[in-house]
């Protein structure tokens, strides 16, 4: 446990100077810094600091007179949010926490300071912690001003919506239907013992969460990871086969994927990051799909004369860069690596895809706006201000709604109306979808 928590500790730091977790975890593996037996190991520790940020660190400025150096903050993250969640015999934590500390050349010097904290939080745990959880922003673990605009722009159901995203999130699937039907897979799920359950048209949860390679099927291609919520904008967008369709902003390719299973549509999929890209290649290799009717370009998509041939496109996926606050459960550093200025900058990287693409469109073509975000900014004033901009733009209903967008919040919390849902999967994170069509 103690490399675990020493490598953790090196994450925390790296995330709270402004690297994502999921770099952070993978520069870790690339450099041969963690043990792959323990990766998994790292990897929860880490989400669970995390999950437990805000608290974390209304907690140190009560046990610490100072701040010390980073690396031994990160420890004392990664230890105290062990002995927040329980998972480990209280003293046999900080016995690990002091080792790890004593192992570590940098940290070495600080062994005893760790075991002095981490006592006194054992000591004084049962009064300091609730206290400290009657804080809004601290008990639902997101900084002041993420509250204060969740809880002003969806004032009946802020709390369900954030109390989500603490929770770890559930292992989603999407069953390829080119390959199985979601009954025929929870069939073959029952035959190796794996309990799942249906909660969406094409949505497979299931109820332990395993690494990818072990998902039954998921080699083959027969089903990928994807939240159910995900999984609403294929469909959405009711491409019918031969349509010319644009995925912008398609990487790694999870809705790529889904529109080339569920129609023969000739596809471009634009990513301006080569790298990315090439994750779109290999989603649809695994899933059976990579041809010759799917072009993968890459390309920025607001530059269209990079990448358009002049013929225009019939349907258009603009899945566009935004804060990610909607699905913060299965991304908890999202909170802290975002300033509330990047709402108003990320709007208007938004405005400026939507404006430079909807030229590309067909008459009585339709194009379907997402975002994993639960802010409004992002969300339907966004759509208002598009179609303020574009008076050849007017809303088509979304399947089962009666109008032409909908907000999705963090399973826990209802669909935002306007819309009478119907086949809305039972699980899902944040977003939000709005389709227009060309008149």
């Amino acid at each position: 446990m103690a490399e675990v928590l020493r490598a953790a500790a090196a994450v925390w730091v790296r995330v709270r100077d402004g690297q994502s977790l999921d770099r952070a975890l993978q520069d870790q593996a690339l450099k041969h810094e963690v043990a792959a037996p323990i990766r998994a190991a790292v990897h929860a520790v880490s989400h669970d600091a995390l999950r437990h940020c805000a608290l974390i660190e209304a907690l140190l400025p009560r046990l610490i007179a100072r701040a010390p150096a980073p690396q031994v903050t990160g420890l004392l993250a990664a230890a105290l949010s062990q002995l927040i969640v329980g998972a480990y015999r209280d003293h046999a934590l900080v016995d690990q926490a002091v080792a790890a500390a004593r192992s570590d050349r940098h940290l070495s010097a600080a062994a005893g300071f760790v075991n002095a904290v981490l006592r006194s939080f054992l000591r004084r745990r049962a009064v300091l912690v609730p206290q400290l959880l009657l804080d809004d922003a601290t008990r639902l673990n997101v900084p002041r001003w993420w509250l204060q605009r969740v809880r002003r722009e969806h004032p009946e159901h802020w709390e369900r919506a954030l109390a989500c995203a603490v929770q770890p999130p559930a292992l989603l699937l999407r069953v390829n239907r080119r390959r199985c039907d979601v009954d025929a897979y929870l069939a073959r799920l029952r035959s190796e013992a794996v309990t799942a359950r249906r909660v969406g048209p094409y949505a497979v949860r299931l109820d332990r969460p395993c690494p990818v390679q072990q998902i039954p099927g998921f080699t083959e291609g027969v089903v990928s990871v994807q939240d159910a919520g995900a999984q609403l904008a294929a469909p959405w967008l009711q491409a019918d086969d031969g349509m010319r369709v644009l995925d912008a902003c398609a990487a790694p390719g999870g809705k790529t994927g889904h529109l080339a299973e569920l129609s023969d549509a000739r596809i471009d999929a634009i990513e301006l990051d080569p790298a990315r890209a090439g994750l779109i290649t290999d989603n649809l290799q695994r899933l059976g799909l990579a041809a010759p009717r799917i072009r993968i370009l890459t390309a920025d998509a607001r530059d269209v004369a990079s990448f358009w041939d002049g013929h225009p496109y019939q349907r258009m996926l603009v899945d566009a860069p935004c804060t990610a606050s909607g699905i913060v459960r299965r991304h908890p550093d999202i909170p802290w690596l975002r300033r509330e200025a990047d709402v108003a900058q990320l709007t208007t990287l938004q405005a400026g895809l939507l404006d430079a693409l909807w030229p590309l469109l067909a008459p009585a073509g339709r194009l379907l706006y997402v975002v994993c975000s639960v802010f409004r900014e992002e969300a339907d004033q966004q759509a208002d201000s598009f179609l303020e901009r574009h008076p050849d733009a007017r809303l088509a209903p979304l399947p089962g709604t009666r109008h032409g967008w909908l907000q999705l919040l963090p399973t826990g919390a209802d669909p935002v109306e306007p819309g009478q849902t119907v086949g809305l999967p039972t699980e899902h994170d944040g977003f939000f979808f709005a389709l227009f069509e060309k008149v």
